[in-house]
């Protein structure tokens, strides 16, 4: 029998064939010389030794690397995922202390997603003789796995009161400040009193009349920022680090100077003074100091939570305080709607469904989509004690 393969094997088939001297049979232990091998590839049906191409190319399917090409789909899926529940923890933390109900916290400490991907796969060809009625039987198996682990750590005990109750240090808001945050925004809901000069409150146990002058400072130094006229920067000290106030003098326009006049007015500052020195106290030293009480993040959340609209029916049966907004200066920080039905998702920053109604921010309201970004980022600064590994994503494969 000459050493020739069939015309319809492939190239690579037919170069193998040729380099194939002597084939092991596992089935009977036997050695099929090529000579013999090339007589049974061409008595097998066509149909059949295609079957078989079909199944080895299956075969080679299923020892694809699959991590690569899952990273993308990986990655986007769950950053969205997080940040979506991000915001919706935010929002539902806002809602509850409205109704006078504990918050709680959720880190996702760490995701883990393990793919499985195995397959096996036989060829048998009983009473292999050579003759013209070789019957092949093939199977395969293969078994797909996707096992995420996800943890979750609450905050609590001294990280959930250092985070939450403590009041919030002068410099996180400062640094807010100093990234480019509208300084109004933020020390309108942050900021309990500057150089004696209160801020409203809109909770009930704190409910208080802002100062006029209080929130005739926000508009002048919100005036200052955007002409480039006012600054914040860290500084080291003996004592550690401090933060600085600066009203720039050098180039200033007429009215930017008159608008310092008028802040060092306000704060009891020194008149030639161009650097102030800001400090977590209720009263300052000296006309060069800015002493700044600041409001803790539960506090601010409860302040923030004046925004979130309130059904008439629980107002009227004493589940929920009724806030007189009318006394507070500034708008709502976040302003949250409610209602029976779900909103649609595209008209949605971010919904929560909490006690048989649905509140969300409205995806069209941006001072409201800011203002929600303000608070989450707010809280990350707010954390401290032992550090809390950031959320890591890892994909293997045994």
């Amino acid at each position: 029998m000459p050493d020739v393969a069939p015309p319809y094997l492939t190239s690579a088939l037919r170069q193998r064939i040729h380099a194939t001297r002597v084939l092991n049979c596992p089935l009977g232990g036997c050695h099929m010389q090529t000579g013999r091998l090339m007589a049974c590839l061409h008595s097998l049906n066509l149909t059949s030794f295609l079957c078989t191409s079909i199944m080895s190319l299956a075969l080679s399917a299923c020892s694809a690397r699959m991590g690569p090409k899952s990273v993308p789909a990986d990655r986007f899926d769950y950053a969205d995922a997080l940040t979506r529940s991000w915001k919706e923890e935010t929002l539902l933390n806002m809602v509850k202390l409205r109704y006078v109900d504990p918050p709680l916290f959720l880190s996702v400490q760490q995701v883990v997603q393990q793919y499985t991907l195995e397959g096996t796969g036989s060829i048998n060809a009983p009473g292999w003789t050579g003759g013209a009625n070789i019957a092949t039987a093939g199977s395969a198996t293969g078994r797909w796995a996707e096992s995420p682990t996800i943890t979750y750590s609450p905050m609590s005990g001294e990280q959930f009161t250092r985070s939450l109750i403590r009041p919030v240090h002068p410099e996180e808001l400062l640094s807010l400040v100093q990234s480019g945050w509208p300084v109004d925004a933020v020390f309108s809901i942050g900021v309990r009193s500057i150089n004696g000069l209160h801020s409203g409150s809109r909770t009930a146990a704190l409910k208080q009349r802002g100062d006029p002058d209080f929130y005739l400072l926000l508009s002048l130094l919100k005036e200052l920022q955007a002409s480039d006229e006012f600054g914040i920067r860290a500084q080291s000290t003996k004592e550690g680090g401090a933060a600085v106030m600066a009203l720039r003098a050098k180039g200033a326009s007429e009215a930017d100077l008159e608008r310092a006049k008028k802040v060092r007015e306000l704060l009891h500052l020194n008149p030639d003074a161009t650097e102030f020195k800001l400090v977590e106290a209720a009263t300052q030293q000296d006309d060069k100091e800015i002493a700044v009480l600041t409001r803790s993040m539960l506090q601010i959340l409860a302040e923030a939570g004046a925004g979130v609209e309130v059904p008439a029916a629980d107002i009227e049966q004493g589940r929920v305080y009724k806030m007189d907004l009318s006394e507070v200066g500034p708008q709502f920080f976040v302003r949250v709607h409610s209602s029976t039905a779900k909103p649609e998702p595209n008209d949605a920053f971010a919904a929560v469904r909490y006690r048989n109604y649905w509140f969300w921010v409205d995806d069209r309201d941006l001072p409201s989509k800011r203002g929600l970004n303000f608070l989450m980022v707010l809280l990350t600064l707010a954390e401290s004690g032992p550090t809390v590994p950031p959320p890591a994503l890892t994909i293997s494969k045994p």
